[in-house]
This record gives structure tokens, C-alpha cells and sequence, in this order.
């Protein structure tokens, strides 16, 4: 996977990569950012991603995605160009500032275009309707039906091409939860392989907190100790899984 731009967002995306481990390089024409992306262990390429040099550096041709941070349509436009053209049906997903932008990049053949505006205001009103008791289901009908209706006039929505926007109902987005561990849970004890948490839960480890220690991103061979608070990533449902596993029998 390939991320067009380290800054704030890319830097966020590739976060959540590294966590779970998905293999992604980040291509950064700021020489500055490079060094901080270098910092977070992030695997960089410096330069211009409109270039066809430095989208070969980047291994583009062998990728299985694309994501465009970058706001300005001129800019994602390039690079939706140059990657096109070494990899044809590259599958891109791209940011926009607007529903111009959204437009011309829909007509560059971007069926997956994220607006961060739009979706932060739709997240706030999600939270302020939590907050007045609205109950959960009716919370994901509502969001999933602003965002269908805000995003349908500009995709022909059909078995063939499906945006990235309408394809997740809320109940499947990743969410980072703290949960902790109960006295005498059978996850006392036992490392994170032993458990093999991921494959037997669907969650992902992401961080541990006992007393005053923090651990961030721990390695498999963890043992869980009393008192641990455990962030795990996953869906619902995935955490829910978790949840009934680490009870004691």
C-alpha cells in the first residue's frame, strides 16, 4: 500500500498500518517531514508523488492500493495520472476539500473520494446524539442514511463499483477500545501468541497500561498480568469476541 502525502492525515493512516501491520511505504515531498515520519519508523520515499521516478521507488506497480491525502484536486490529479499509467487498475482512494474537487476527481475515475469535513461533522453530531440517549441502532440507521444521501449524487452505485463511503455500515469501522482485564481471566499468565488473540478473536493489541507502565504496540510475546488495561482494535464485534474471551469460566 501506498500513501500519498505524510502529513497530518497520511501520518494517522500509516499509524493504524503499522498497528495492525499492513506493509505500506509513505511517499513525503517535504524534506521536514520526512524526518518525522522516519522518526515513527514509517517507511518513506522522498519526492514528488506526480513523478513517475518516485512512484517506482515507491513500488506503486506492486501495490494493491493507493491513498491521496493531499486536499488539492490539481495535485491528486497528477498523481492519479502517473500512477494510471503504471498501474492501470490501481485501486485509489483520494481526499477532497469540496464537491467540485469531489466531482473532478469522480470524473478521473475515482470511485473512492473521502470528504474529512463532511465526515467530522457528521461524527459530532453522531456523539451529540449519543449524548442525549438516542439508542445506537438507530444512531448507525441515521449516519449511514446522511451519508448515503450525501454522497449518491456523484456514484452510480452497483455490483460492479461500490465507494468506499456507502460499503461499511458504522458497526464494521475499526474503533480503539481500553478494556480491562478481570481478576482471574484466563488471559493471566499467557502471552499474546500463546492466546493467539488476533486469529482467535479478530482484535488487535495496541497497547497496554498496568500501575504507571505503558506499552504501546506490544510484542506477541507479552504476558498478561493482573491489572491490565488492554486497547484492542477491531469492530463491534470483534470486541465484543474479546470481551466474552478474557472472562473468567
Amino acid at each position: 500500500m501506498v500513501i500519498a502525502g505524510g502529513g497530518r492525515i497520511g501520518s494517522y493512516v500509516a499509524q493504524v498500518l503499522q498497528i495492525l501491520r499492513v506493509p505500506f511505504v509513505v511517499i513525503e515531498i517535504n524534506f521536514q517531514q520526512i524526518d518525522s515520519l522516519k522518526e515513527k519508523g514509517f517507511p518513506t520515499v522522498y519526492g514528488d508523488a506526480g513523478q513517475p521516478i518516485v512512484l517506482e521507488a515507491a513500488n506503486v506497480e506492486g501495490a494493491k492500493l493507493l491513498v491521496i491525502t493531499t486536499p488539492l484536486a490539481i495535485i491528486a490529479k497528477d498523481i492519479i495520472v502517473q500512477s494510471r499509467k503504471i498501474k492501470p487498475q490501481l485501486n485509489i482512494v483520494a481526499r477532497t476539500e469540496g464537491m467540485e474537487q469531489m466531482q473532478t476527481l469522480r470524473e478521473l475515475g475515482i470511485e473512492n473520494v473521502i470528504y474529512p469535513e463532511f465526515e467530522g461533522g457528521l461524527e459530532i453530531t453522531r456523539q451529540t446524539l449519543s449524548l442525549l440517549n438516542i439508542p445506537p441502532a438507530e444512531l448507525i440507521k441515521f449516519t449511514d442514511q446522511v451519508r448515503h444521501e450525501f454522497y449518491a449524487p456523484l456514484y452510480e452505485v452497483n455490483s460492479h463499483s461500490t465507494s468506499f463511503s456507502l460499503l461499511q455500515p458504522a458497526r464494521h469501522l475499526l474503533e480503539l477500545t481500553w478494556i480491562a482485564l478481570p481478576e482471574n481471566s484466563p488471559f493471566i499468565g499467557r502471552t499474546i501468541k500463546d492466546l493467539a488473540v488476533r486469529s482467535k478473536t479478530g482484535v488487535s493489541v495496541v497497547g497496554i497500561i498496568n500501575n504507571d507502565r505503558v506499552l504501546s504496540n506490544p510484542d506477541v510475546d507479552y504476558c498478561f498480568t493482573n491489572g491490565d488495561k488492554v486497547a484492542v482494535m477491531g469492530d463491534a464485534d470483534q470486541i465484543e469476541n474479546f470481551r466474552e474471551k478474557i472472562q473468567p469460566a
